[in-house]
């Protein structure tokens, strides 16, 4: 088994497209055959806070709608996040379960005191440690952290040319700084130091659908091959109530919301995007990208709500998420309708995977073939090869 996961980790470092594949066949058995129990997860995620330097208009947690309901959040359970120690015995409780990727998110994981220190951690039990992030941070101080502290690769978001990508960002001047981290770190590299594999996410709304062209070139400039392009996720209030019936959770709000996005963030015009599609597919055949875009029927269907590319989810069997306040969710979306399987602060995150809440929730999904508040969720769409 573990020379199969080693296989998967050299498939994610070179494919993702093959990893994604590899992915589902490791989750496919336990899916089909196991009754709601799973193997290891392959990768953890770790919210290290709610707390972002932005205010991104289609983000789960500052949405026009939502942010109020985050600040609150952060507020009130302000002394719940995970400490230092605590984060430190979950890196050693996923070690153990032979998990090889840790991702550290948010928020915005560098405004988490002590996450390099969390990174050097995990990078020294063995985890490929992946950041996300929004990059404005990434100035010369940080990405000597970053590089001292083993980080594996940096996933920073991005979504189009200046004026485009700082409108929906909430900040004048993100754009640029971005970029200029972006050429620190190949300064650093021409200097012989090994930085973090680089990628770049795109998500795509009625804001930045006629700018992805703009956006292709100024990709190119930096170097950066893997760029993922995904649509916007959305739901309703009447898909997240439907949900936590389903699941008979309970009616208190959830952590970070999608259903009160405005019409200019979430009325696409399929015409716009699929021409540019198309222009991409042919420039990038000279350029060499590894572009993953929405398939043509996700774009056609974007405001059919109920509209997803598969009937399945495997994310389950294969990955997991714990907030910053110990709760583990099997997805982002399950976290929205508070469908958390434990805390690792009252139960090692071993025992929580396989818990009963577990099994009866994967086995609960698998009935269902998907949960009404997974509609448009990008582990479920946007992955495919342009």
């Amino acid at each position: 088994m573990k020379k199969l996961i080693s296989l998967f980790i050299k498939l994610l470092q070179k494919n993702k497209f093959l990893a994604r594949f590899a992915e589902d066949m490791y989750s496919r058995v336990p899916y089909t055959f196991m009754g709601g129990r799973a193997l290891n997860p392959l990768s953890a995620v770790l919210l290290l806070t709610y707390r972002c330097n932005l205010r991104c208009r289609m983000c789960f947690y500052y949405n026009e709608a939502e942010k109020s309901n985050t600040q609150s959040l952060i507020h009130t359970r302000k002394n719940e996040e995970l400490t230092l120690p605590q984060i430190k015995k979950l890196i050693d409780d996923i070690a153990g379960m032979n998990v090889k990727i840790l991702t550290l998110h948010g928020g915005e994981p560098l405004v988490y005191e002590g996450v390099f220190e969390i990174s050097k951690y995990a990078a020294s039990k063995g985890l490929l440690v992946n950041f996300i992030t929004n990059g404005i941070l990434l100035n010369e101080k940080v990405i000597d952290q970053i590089i001292d502290a083993g980080i594996n690769s940096i996933t920073i978001s991005l979504d189009g040319p200046d004026y485009i990508h700082d409108d929906i960002r909430g900040m004048k001047g993100a754009f640029r700084k971005i970029m200029d981290g972006i050429v620190i770190l190949r300064k650093k590299e021409s200097e012989g130091k090994k930085i973090p594999k680089l990628s770049i996410s795109t998500y795509i709304s009625a804001l930045n659908q006629s700018t992805v062209m703009e956006l292709f070139e100024r990709i190119k400039t930096t170097g950066i091959t893997d760029w993922s392009i995904g649509l916007v996720t959305y739901n309703s209030e009447k898909l997240s109530l439907a949900t936590k019936k389903l699941l008979g959770i309970g009616g208190e709000k959830g952590q970070g919301d999608l259903s009160c996005l405005s019409d200019d963030i979430t009325g696409l015009a399929p015409e716009k995007l699929l021409e540019a599609r198309q222009r991409l597919k042919k420039e990038n055949v000279k350029a060499g990208l590894q572009i993953t875009f929405p398939s043509k029927e996700a774009i056609n269907k974007y405001s059919d709500q109920l509209f997803n590319e598969v009937d399945y989810c495997l994310y389950p069997w294969a990955r997991v998420i714990i907030s910053p306040y110990g709760e583990v969710f099997p997805c982002i979306p399950m976290s929205m309708v508070n469908a958390d399987m434990g805390n690792i602060k009252e139960k090692p995150l071993a025992l929580i995977w396989n818990g009963e809440k577990y099994r009866a929730f994967r086995r609960a999904l698998k009935k269902n073939s998907l949960l009404p508040v997974c509609s448009k969720c990008c582990t479920i769409n946007n992955v495919k090869p342009l």
